[in-house]
Protein backbone atom coordinates (compact mmCIF):
# COMPACT_ATOMS: atom_id res chain seq x y z
CA UNK A 1 0.00 0.00 0.00
CA UNK A 2 2.83 2.44 0.78
CA UNK A 3 4.07 2.21 -2.82
CA UNK A 4 0.68 3.23 -4.19
CA UNK A 5 0.15 6.02 -1.68
CA UNK A 6 3.63 7.47 -2.12
CA UNK A 7 3.27 7.69 -5.90
CA UNK A 8 -0.22 9.18 -5.65
CA UNK A 9 0.87 11.82 -3.12
CA UNK A 10 4.00 12.67 -5.10
CA UNK A 11 2.04 13.09 -8.33
CA UNK A 12 -0.63 15.28 -6.72
CA UNK A 13 2.03 17.48 -5.13
CA UNK A 14 3.97 17.77 -8.40
CA UNK A 15 0.90 18.44 -10.52
CA UNK A 16 -0.05 21.73 -8.90
CA UNK A 17 2.10 24.15 -6.92
CA UNK A 18 -1.09 25.46 -5.31
CA UNK A 19 -1.97 22.05 -3.92
CA UNK A 20 -0.63 21.11 -0.49
CA UNK A 21 -0.50 17.40 0.20
CA UNK A 22 -0.46 16.09 3.74
CA UNK A 23 -0.19 12.40 4.52
CA UNK A 24 -1.25 10.99 7.86
CA UNK A 25 0.64 7.72 8.10
CA UNK A 26 1.93 5.18 10.62
CA UNK A 27 5.29 5.67 12.27
CA UNK A 28 7.99 3.70 10.50
CA UNK A 29 6.74 4.46 7.01
CA UNK A 30 9.50 4.57 4.37
CA UNK A 31 9.95 8.32 4.01
CA UNK A 32 12.41 7.88 1.13
CA UNK A 33 9.50 7.07 -1.20
CA UNK A 34 8.03 10.57 -0.82
CA UNK A 35 9.23 13.77 -2.38
CA UNK A 36 9.87 16.91 -0.33
CA UNK A 37 6.49 18.49 -1.14
CA UNK A 38 4.54 15.77 0.67
CA UNK A 39 4.13 16.75 4.31
CA UNK A 40 4.10 13.72 6.60
CA UNK A 41 2.20 13.57 9.87
CA UNK A 42 2.98 10.29 11.61
CA UNK A 43 0.87 8.49 14.17
CA UNK A 44 1.80 5.51 16.36
CA UNK A 45 -0.18 2.31 16.07
CA UNK A 46 -1.99 0.82 19.04
CA UNK A 47 -1.66 -2.65 17.57
CA UNK A 48 -2.12 -4.13 14.12
CA UNK A 49 -5.82 -3.31 14.25
CA UNK A 50 -5.71 0.45 14.66
CA UNK A 51 -3.96 3.73 15.33
CA UNK A 52 -4.12 6.75 17.61
CA UNK A 53 -7.47 8.08 16.45
CA UNK A 54 -7.25 11.12 18.77
CA UNK A 55 -3.98 12.16 17.14
CA UNK A 56 -5.40 11.66 13.66
CA UNK A 57 -8.36 13.94 14.44
CA UNK A 58 -6.03 16.52 16.02
CA UNK A 59 -3.91 16.62 12.86
CA UNK A 60 -6.99 16.99 10.67
CA UNK A 61 -8.36 19.86 12.75
CA UNK A 62 -4.97 21.59 12.76
CA UNK A 63 -4.62 21.28 8.98
CA UNK A 64 -8.18 22.22 8.06
CA UNK A 65 -8.29 20.22 4.80
CA UNK A 66 -10.52 20.85 1.82
CA UNK A 67 -10.50 17.13 0.96
CA UNK A 68 -9.90 14.05 3.09
CA UNK A 69 -8.83 11.14 0.91
CA UNK A 70 -8.50 7.77 2.57
CA UNK A 71 -6.41 5.32 0.60
CA UNK A 72 -7.49 2.28 2.53
CA UNK A 73 -10.57 0.56 3.87
CA UNK A 74 -10.12 -0.42 7.51
CA UNK A 75 -12.57 -1.20 10.32
CA UNK A 76 -11.15 1.54 12.55
CA UNK A 77 -11.94 4.17 9.89
CA UNK A 78 -15.66 3.31 9.65
CA UNK A 79 -16.87 4.86 12.96
CA UNK A 80 -14.75 7.92 12.16
CA UNK A 81 -16.42 8.63 8.80
CA UNK A 82 -19.30 10.77 10.16
CA UNK A 83 -16.72 12.85 12.07
CA UNK A 84 -14.42 13.15 9.05
CA UNK A 85 -17.32 14.25 6.82
CA UNK A 86 -17.99 17.16 9.21
CA UNK A 87 -14.39 18.32 8.70
CA UNK A 88 -14.30 18.00 4.89
CA UNK A 89 -15.70 15.91 2.01
CA UNK A 90 -14.31 12.37 2.04
CA UNK A 91 -12.92 10.50 -0.96
CA UNK A 92 -12.03 6.82 -0.69
CA UNK A 93 -9.89 4.60 -2.88
CA UNK A 94 -11.52 1.16 -2.87
CA UNK A 95 -8.77 -1.17 -4.06
CA UNK A 96 -10.80 -4.35 -3.44
CA UNK A 97 -14.54 -4.02 -3.95
CA UNK A 98 -15.01 -7.62 -2.77
CA UNK A 99 -12.60 -9.37 -0.44
CA UNK A 100 -10.88 -12.42 -1.88
CA UNK A 101 -12.22 -15.84 -0.88
CA UNK A 102 -9.32 -16.71 1.43
CA UNK A 103 -9.50 -13.29 3.09
CA UNK A 104 -13.25 -13.25 3.73
CA UNK A 105 -14.07 -11.50 6.96
CA UNK A 106 -17.51 -10.14 7.76
CA UNK A 107 -16.17 -7.10 9.61
CA UNK A 108 -13.74 -6.17 6.84
CA UNK A 109 -16.32 -6.81 4.13
CA UNK A 110 -18.89 -4.61 5.86
CA UNK A 111 -16.20 -1.96 6.39
CA UNK A 112 -15.59 -1.88 2.64
CA UNK A 113 -19.30 -1.54 1.88
CA UNK A 114 -19.97 1.10 4.55
CA UNK A 115 -16.93 3.15 3.57
CA UNK A 116 -17.95 3.02 -0.11
CA UNK A 117 -21.49 4.15 0.67
CA UNK A 118 -20.60 6.88 3.17
CA UNK A 119 -17.73 8.40 1.19
CA UNK A 120 -18.61 11.38 -0.97
CA UNK A 121 -16.43 10.06 -3.79
CA UNK A 122 -15.17 6.54 -4.53
CA UNK A 123 -12.17 5.70 -6.72
CA UNK A 124 -11.81 2.23 -8.25
CA UNK A 125 -9.20 0.80 -10.63
CA UNK A 126 -11.36 -0.54 -13.45
CA UNK A 127 -14.73 -0.64 -15.19
CA UNK A 128 -15.55 -4.13 -13.86
CA UNK A 129 -14.84 -2.97 -10.31
CA UNK A 130 -17.14 0.00 -10.78
CA UNK A 131 -19.93 -2.34 -11.90
CA UNK A 132 -19.33 -4.53 -8.83
CA UNK A 133 -19.58 -1.51 -6.55
CA UNK A 134 -22.84 -0.44 -8.22
CA UNK A 135 -24.22 -3.95 -7.67
CA UNK A 136 -23.44 -3.50 -3.99
CA UNK A 137 -25.67 -0.44 -3.87
CA UNK A 138 -23.18 2.40 -4.32
CA UNK A 139 -24.37 5.29 -6.48
CA UNK A 140 -22.96 5.29 -10.00
CA UNK A 141 -22.66 9.09 -9.92
CA UNK A 142 -20.06 9.11 -7.17
CA UNK A 143 -17.77 6.37 -8.52
CA UNK A 144 -14.75 7.39 -10.58
CA UNK A 145 -12.41 5.03 -12.43
CA UNK A 146 -8.75 5.89 -11.90
CA UNK A 147 -6.21 3.38 -13.27
CA UNK A 148 -3.57 1.85 -11.06
CA UNK A 149 -0.47 3.95 -11.66
CA UNK A 150 2.88 2.80 -12.98
CA UNK A 151 5.59 1.57 -10.66
CA UNK A 152 8.48 2.69 -12.83
CA UNK A 153 10.26 4.00 -9.72
CA UNK A 154 11.28 0.38 -9.07
CA UNK A 155 13.42 0.50 -12.21
CA UNK A 156 15.45 3.32 -10.65
CA UNK A 157 16.19 1.24 -7.55
CA UNK A 158 18.92 -0.73 -9.28
CA UNK A 159 22.12 -1.21 -7.32
CA UNK A 160 23.49 -3.48 -9.99
CA UNK A 161 22.51 -4.41 -13.51
CA UNK A 162 21.09 -7.92 -13.72
CA UNK A 163 20.96 -9.68 -17.06
CA UNK A 164 17.75 -11.42 -18.06
CA UNK A 165 17.97 -15.16 -17.46
CA UNK A 166 16.68 -17.25 -20.33
CA UNK A 167 13.36 -19.06 -19.84
CA UNK A 168 12.68 -17.61 -16.41
CA UNK A 169 9.08 -17.17 -15.26
CA UNK A 170 8.39 -14.89 -12.28
CA UNK A 171 5.47 -15.08 -9.88
CA UNK A 172 5.77 -12.17 -7.48
CA UNK A 173 3.63 -11.20 -4.50
CA UNK A 174 2.20 -12.47 -1.26
CA UNK A 175 1.47 -16.19 -1.09
CA UNK A 176 -2.32 -16.39 -0.92
CA UNK A 177 -4.77 -19.02 -2.13
CA UNK A 178 -6.66 -16.76 -4.54
CA UNK A 179 -3.47 -16.18 -6.54
CA UNK A 180 -3.68 -19.65 -8.10
CA UNK A 181 -0.10 -20.77 -7.46
CA UNK A 182 -1.25 -24.39 -7.63
CA UNK A 183 -2.24 -23.89 -11.29
CA UNK A 184 1.20 -22.51 -12.06
CA UNK A 185 2.80 -25.54 -10.39
CA UNK A 186 0.57 -27.86 -12.46
CA UNK A 187 1.62 -25.99 -15.60
CA UNK A 188 5.33 -26.61 -14.99
CA UNK A 189 5.55 -30.19 -16.42
CA UNK A 190 3.77 -29.01 -19.58
CA UNK A 191 6.33 -26.24 -19.96
CA UNK A 192 9.46 -28.21 -19.04
CA UNK A 193 8.49 -30.92 -21.52
CA UNK A 194 9.29 -28.43 -24.28
CA UNK A 195 11.79 -26.22 -22.44
CA UNK A 196 14.01 -28.44 -20.25
CA UNK A 197 15.91 -25.52 -18.68
CA UNK A 198 12.81 -23.68 -17.51
CA UNK A 199 12.97 -21.89 -14.15
CA UNK A 200 9.97 -20.65 -12.19
CA UNK A 201 10.69 -18.11 -9.46
CA UNK A 202 8.01 -17.77 -6.79
CA UNK A 203 8.85 -14.81 -4.57
CA UNK A 204 6.80 -13.44 -1.70
CA UNK A 205 5.88 -13.77 1.95
CA UNK A 206 3.15 -16.07 3.25
CA UNK A 207 2.53 -19.72 4.00
CA UNK A 208 4.01 -21.76 1.16
CA UNK A 209 3.86 -25.13 2.97
CA UNK A 210 0.73 -26.41 1.19
CA UNK A 211 2.44 -25.97 -2.19
CA UNK A 212 5.68 -27.77 -1.35
CA UNK A 213 4.22 -31.23 -1.87
CA UNK A 214 2.71 -30.20 -5.23
CA UNK A 215 6.12 -29.58 -6.77
CA UNK A 216 7.54 -32.68 -8.44
CA UNK A 217 10.46 -31.13 -10.35
CA UNK A 218 12.03 -29.01 -7.62
CA UNK A 219 15.04 -28.24 -9.82
CA UNK A 220 12.76 -26.09 -11.98
CA UNK A 221 11.70 -23.87 -9.09
CA UNK A 222 13.35 -21.14 -7.05
CA UNK A 223 11.29 -20.37 -3.97
CA UNK A 224 11.97 -17.11 -2.13
CA UNK A 225 9.42 -17.34 0.66
CA UNK A 226 9.98 -14.05 2.48
CA UNK A 227 9.22 -10.35 2.36
CA UNK A 228 10.97 -8.90 -0.69
CA UNK A 229 12.66 -5.50 -0.10
CA UNK A 230 12.44 -2.90 -2.85
CA UNK A 231 16.00 -3.35 -4.12
CA UNK A 232 15.43 -7.11 -4.45
CA UNK A 233 12.25 -6.43 -6.45
CA UNK A 234 14.25 -4.79 -9.22
CA UNK A 235 16.66 -7.74 -9.34
CA UNK A 236 13.87 -10.28 -9.70
CA UNK A 237 12.09 -8.41 -12.48
CA UNK A 238 15.34 -7.75 -14.32
CA UNK A 239 16.25 -11.43 -14.43
CA UNK A 240 12.80 -12.70 -15.44
CA UNK A 241 11.72 -13.37 -19.02
CA UNK A 242 7.98 -13.18 -18.39
CA UNK A 243 5.74 -12.41 -15.39
CA UNK A 244 2.78 -14.62 -14.56
CA UNK A 245 -0.40 -13.94 -12.56
CA UNK A 246 -2.40 -17.21 -12.44
CA UNK A 247 -5.03 -15.70 -10.11
CA UNK A 248 -8.45 -17.30 -9.61
CA UNK A 249 -9.80 -13.98 -8.27
CA UNK A 250 -8.58 -10.41 -8.42
CA UNK A 251 -9.51 -6.75 -8.31
CA UNK A 252 -6.48 -5.00 -9.74
CA UNK A 253 -2.78 -5.35 -8.98
CA UNK A 254 0.48 -3.43 -8.78
CA UNK A 255 2.42 -6.39 -10.19
CA UNK A 256 1.51 -5.64 -13.81
CA UNK A 257 2.79 -2.03 -13.63
CA UNK A 258 6.09 -3.30 -12.19
CA UNK A 259 6.43 -5.86 -14.98
CA UNK A 260 5.71 -3.20 -17.59
CA UNK A 261 8.31 -0.87 -16.04
CA UNK A 262 10.95 -3.56 -16.70
CA UNK A 263 9.59 -4.26 -20.21
CA UNK A 264 8.34 -7.72 -19.30
CA UNK A 265 5.33 -9.35 -20.97
CA UNK A 266 2.60 -10.63 -18.66
CA UNK A 267 0.46 -13.75 -18.73
CA UNK A 268 -2.55 -13.32 -16.48
CA UNK A 269 -6.00 -14.76 -15.95
CA UNK A 270 -9.21 -13.02 -16.93
CA UNK A 271 -10.35 -12.07 -13.44
CA UNK A 272 -11.29 -8.70 -11.96
CA UNK A 273 -10.00 -5.81 -14.04
CA UNK A 274 -6.69 -7.43 -15.02
CA UNK A 275 -7.77 -7.70 -18.65
CA UNK A 276 -8.31 -3.93 -18.72
CA UNK A 277 -4.55 -3.32 -18.44
CA UNK A 278 -3.30 -6.21 -20.60
CA UNK A 279 -3.72 -5.96 -24.36
CA UNK A 280 -4.14 -9.61 -25.28
CA UNK A 281 -1.52 -10.65 -27.81
CA UNK A 282 0.25 -7.27 -27.56
CA UNK A 283 1.52 -6.70 -23.99
CA UNK A 284 0.97 -10.31 -22.96
CA UNK A 285 -1.77 -12.92 -22.91
CA UNK A 286 -5.07 -13.29 -21.06
CA UNK A 287 -6.11 -16.85 -20.19
CA UNK A 288 -9.09 -18.31 -18.33
CA UNK A 289 -8.57 -18.93 -14.60
CA UNK A 290 -7.96 -22.47 -13.32
CA UNK A 291 -6.65 -23.70 -16.69
CA UNK A 292 -3.06 -24.93 -16.36
CA UNK A 293 -2.95 -26.11 -19.98
CA UNK A 294 -3.77 -22.71 -21.49
CA UNK A 295 -1.52 -21.02 -18.92
CA UNK A 296 1.38 -23.24 -20.02
CA UNK A 297 0.60 -22.71 -23.72
CA UNK A 298 0.70 -18.92 -23.37
CA UNK A 299 3.95 -18.98 -21.41
CA UNK A 300 5.48 -21.30 -24.01
CA UNK A 301 4.30 -19.05 -26.82
CA UNK A 302 6.30 -16.18 -25.34
CA UNK A 303 9.37 -18.13 -24.23
CA UNK A 304 9.77 -19.98 -27.54
CA UNK A 305 9.50 -16.80 -29.59
CA UNK A 306 12.17 -14.27 -28.62
CA UNK A 307 10.95 -11.64 -31.09
CA UNK A 308 7.43 -11.88 -29.68
CA UNK A 309 8.75 -11.66 -26.13
CA UNK A 310 10.78 -8.54 -26.91
CA UNK A 311 8.00 -6.83 -28.85
CA UNK A 312 5.51 -7.54 -26.06
CA UNK A 313 7.95 -6.13 -23.49
CA UNK A 314 8.36 -2.93 -25.49
CA UNK A 315 4.60 -2.64 -26.03
CA UNK A 316 4.03 -3.16 -22.31
CA UNK A 317 6.39 -0.32 -21.47
CA UNK A 318 4.69 2.02 -23.94
CA UNK A 319 1.24 1.03 -22.60
CA UNK A 320 2.43 1.89 -19.10
CA UNK A 321 3.66 5.33 -20.15
CA UNK A 322 0.47 6.15 -22.06
CA UNK A 323 -2.15 4.71 -19.71
CA UNK A 324 -0.65 4.46 -16.24
CA UNK A 325 1.23 7.73 -15.83
CA UNK A 326 0.90 9.33 -12.40
CA UNK A 327 0.68 12.76 -14.04
CA UNK A 328 -2.48 11.65 -15.81
CA UNK A 329 -3.82 10.08 -12.62
CA UNK A 330 -3.14 13.29 -10.67
CA UNK A 331 -4.97 15.32 -13.29
CA UNK A 332 -8.01 13.01 -13.27
CA UNK A 333 -8.02 12.88 -9.46
CA UNK A 334 -7.96 16.66 -9.10
CA UNK A 335 -10.78 17.00 -11.65
CA UNK A 336 -12.87 14.69 -9.45
CA UNK A 337 -11.92 16.70 -6.35
CA UNK A 338 -13.03 19.88 -8.11
CA UNK A 339 -16.40 18.35 -9.00
CA UNK A 340 -16.85 17.37 -5.37
CA UNK A 341 -15.87 20.81 -4.08
CA UNK A 342 -18.06 22.70 -6.52
CA UNK A 343 -16.84 26.26 -6.86
CA UNK A 344 -13.34 25.73 -5.44
CA UNK A 345 -10.79 26.17 -8.23
CA UNK A 346 -8.20 24.01 -6.53
CA UNK A 347 -8.19 22.22 -3.20
CA UNK A 348 -5.69 23.62 -0.72
CA UNK A 349 -5.13 20.38 1.10
CA UNK A 350 -5.33 16.74 0.17
CA UNK A 351 -5.09 14.17 2.92
CA UNK A 352 -4.23 10.53 2.51
CA UNK A 353 -4.59 8.04 5.33
CA UNK A 354 -2.41 4.96 5.14
CA UNK A 355 -2.88 1.54 6.71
Amino acid sequence: MVHYVSQLCNSLADFSAECDVYLIAPEGINENLFNSRVILRKIPSIDRHGYRIDLMIKYLLDIGPDIIHTSMVHPFIVPLLPVLKKIAPVAATVHDVQLHSDQKNLICDMSTLITSKLADLDFVHGEKLKLELIKRGVLNSKISIIPHGDYSFFSSIIHKKINEEENTILFFGRILEYKGIDYLIKAEPLISEKIPNIKIIIAGSGDFSKYESMINNKNHFEIINEYIPDEKVSELFQKSSVVVLPYVEASQTGIIPIAYAFKKPVVATDVGSLSEVIVDGVTGFIVPPRDSKLLADSLLNILLNKNLKNSMGSAAYEFMKENMSWKGIAQKTIVEYQKLLGNFEKPRYLIGSLQ
